[in-house]
């Protein structure tokens, strides 16, 4: 299953199958009785000529690695894997407004799939992960994404303090967040070509990276909690990206 990929989950897989009917390989569908939610997707998925496989539940459990699957999965197409130079390459040559979100450190994988969530329909181009101290991509990831991780091109980098100083010198101004900040995250010029970096709210993102970034803004907060959960956090910093390019 080098080039495919499991996704499961009423939301992940009829998302899939809205928007990106030609990934989908197989659907297994949970034996018994199912629910009208799945009797629809089974509908749309036959319109498409998806094929159909039903499967015992402890099959599906042990498929999806879960028992959280809602009855249903789907193998689809993985996306070609995208690399450091990909993205650098697409830097030097796209006529577009680039916007990237690096995360740092989200080992949580439903913080990991809410993030890729915000991302995917806040327009974000390319999301880069450190290759050690992140959750992977995985079936959880996907489901909670609601299908993100299938047109959303995921970077893992080596070292993302070095990545930051390489897109740097590709005119891409890289706004860290931190709660100690003194600039407030609307004061941010983020109408340009940016990165932004997110780290998790216990730890926040690590000396080194904040240093590397060329502004480090917080989200002002009213009440008496310190800190926002970084599904959050990121959701809140893509919008104030799209709400000032618009």
């Amino acid at each position: 299953m080098a080039n495919a990929s499991i996704i499961y989950g009423v939301h992940a897989v009829m998302a899939a199958l809205e928007h990106h009917p030609e990934s989908l390989l197989t659907i297994y569908c949970e034996t018994g009785e199912i629910s009208a939610r799945i009797k629809h997707l089974i509908e749309k998925a036959n319109q498409h000529g998806i094929a159909i496989e039903n499967m015992a539940t402890t099959k599906l459990d042990k498929l999806t690695e879960s028992t959280h699957h809602q009855g249903i999965a789907a193998k689809v197409k993985a996306l070609a894997p995208k690399t450091e130079k990909d993205i650098l390459t697409w830097l030097e040559n796209t006529d577009k407004k680039p916007l990237l979100l690096i995360l740092e450190g989200i080992q949580d994988p439903h913080n990991l799939g809410a993030c890729l969530r915000s991302a995917e329909a806040l327009g974000v181009d390319f999301v880069i992960l450190p290759k050690d101290n992140s959750a992977p991509i995985n079936a959880l990831v996907s489901k909670i994404s609601c299908g993100a991780t299938l047109t959303l091109p995921v970077v893992v980098c080596a070292n993302i303090v070095r990545f930051i100083e390489q897109i740097q010198k590709r005119d891409i101004w890289v706004v860290g967040t931190s709660g100690h900040a003194e600039i407030v995250l609307s004061q941010a010029a983020l109408t340009r070509k940016v990165a932004i970096v997110m780290g998790t709210e216990d730890k926040g993102l690590k000396r080194l990276t904040i240093e590397a970034c060329d502004e480090v803004v917080k989200i002002p907060l009213l009440g008496t909690v310190e800190s926002l959960n970084v599904s959050v956090a990121t959701g809140i910093a893509l919008y104030e990206v799209l709400r000032q390019r618009s």
